[in-house]
């Protein structure tokens, strides 16, 4: 009996992280993906639209990371509930110095000027 309860713990917790943890959206999976660059007196803004593919899932956190004329964006999912969408509507600053926009940990070029 003890056994059977550390096992159901055990699974329980490595279930709980499935759920509760954050996972990179790989870029194929967000449907009618588009990105446009806005300028307006200056100042540039990315414009990033779309819709998670897997409609249990949301968009629960965006990393931006710039590095020399690179801009990296990585979009990041959980179970969606009432929290999270699926659908990608975000806008974010742009440096004048970016060159070209990657996505995720793979670098993909998504936007290059």
């Amino acid at each position: 009996m003890k056994i059977r309860a550390m096992i159901l713990g055990i699974a329980g917790l490595i279930l709980s992280g499935c759920f509760f943890s954050n996972e990179e959206i790989k870029l194929e999976d967000i449907w009618n993906f588009k990105i446009t660059v806005n300028e307006a007196k200056g100042n540039r803004q990315v414009h990033l639209t779309g819709l998670l593919g897997n409609s249990a899932m949301g968009i629960s956190d965006i990393k931006t990371t710039s590095r020399n004329d690179e801009l990296n964006i990585t979009l990041f999912q959980k179970l969606a509930g009432s929290e999270y969408s699926g659908a990608l509507d975000k806008e974010i600053p742009l440096e004048s110095s970016i060159k070209k926009i990657t996505y995720g940990s793979e670098h993909k070029v998504i936007w290059q000027d």
